[in-house]
């Protein structure tokens, strides 16, 4: 299945290979579970529509699994047991760029580039896979500090303003990736609204640039963001 998503990626312009490493197993998500929220049976997973389903999840089935539940397909069909190794393999079967999503340490930052590595996305997937795990804000030093500039590094979770993309720029970061408000702006207003959170954020950015005194990306820096020791709760 990863070959021929590969395949069908490169024959579709795509200009990356992201494989994301934080999701061996779905993370108990209670926002969720407290939202009763589950994806309707209409709804499936489409890039796995033309495949059958692996091993994992037909032994899965027979121990009552519910086929019609894309979660379920998604645990039982993905093998957890990844390693670098993997990396290597995907890294021979195509020319693009492969960048791995979720890496959240100095110490794996470091195996990344070690093992050819195009790109980080320092990600925590929204913090919905593994409670009091570090925000990525967070984690964004250390892993722009083992890098050190020989690859690109990239970071998403919690970019909501133009505010927050300086402040990741000037972390280390090479660039942010937005989730939330895209699906905001689109609920919003459709292709418009999507158009319009872009550039809404985006001025938010050049104004925070601009009262910060650059003129231009390369002169952010982490000199203009600071970081509180002490932590006070909303009392």
């Amino acid at each position: 299945i990863s070959l021929d998503l590969i395949k069908r990626a490169e024959e579709a312009g795509y200009r990356g290979i992201v494989i994301t490493v934080d999701t061996p197993y779905v993370g108990r998500r209670l926002e969720s579970i407290r939202n009763t929220f589950r994806t309707p049976n209409h709804l499936q997973l489409g890039n796995f529509q033309k495949y059958k389903p692996g091993k994992h999840y037909i032994d899965s089935a027979k121990k009552g699994a519910k086929k019609k539940q894309n979660r379920n397909y998604t645990i039982h069909s993905i093998d957890a047991s990844m390693t670098w190794e993997d990396v290597k393999f995907i890294k021979s079967q195509t020319k693009l760029p492969v960048l791995l999503k979720g890496i959240l340490t100095f110490e794996d930052a470091e195996l990344a580039v070690n093992h050819g590595v195009d790109g980080i996305i320092v990600s925590n997937h929204g913090g919905r896979q593994l409670d009091t795990v570090p925000a990525t804000i967070d984690a964004l030093p250390e892993v722009s500090a083992a890098v050190n500039k020989r690859i690109p590094v990239f970071v998403d979770g919690g970019i909501l303003r133009g505010t927050d993309v300086f402040k990741a720029l000037a972390l280390g970061a090479d660039a942010v990736f937005v989730g939330r408000p895209v699906l905001w702006g689109l609920a919003y207003n459709g292709e418009d609204g999507v158009d319009l959170m872009a550039d809404i954020i985006n001025e938010e950015f050049r104004l925070a640039m601009a009262l910060s005194g650059c003129s231009r990306i390369s002169d952010i820096n982490n000199s203009h963001v600071s970081k509180k020791s002490d932590h006070f709760s909303k009392l």
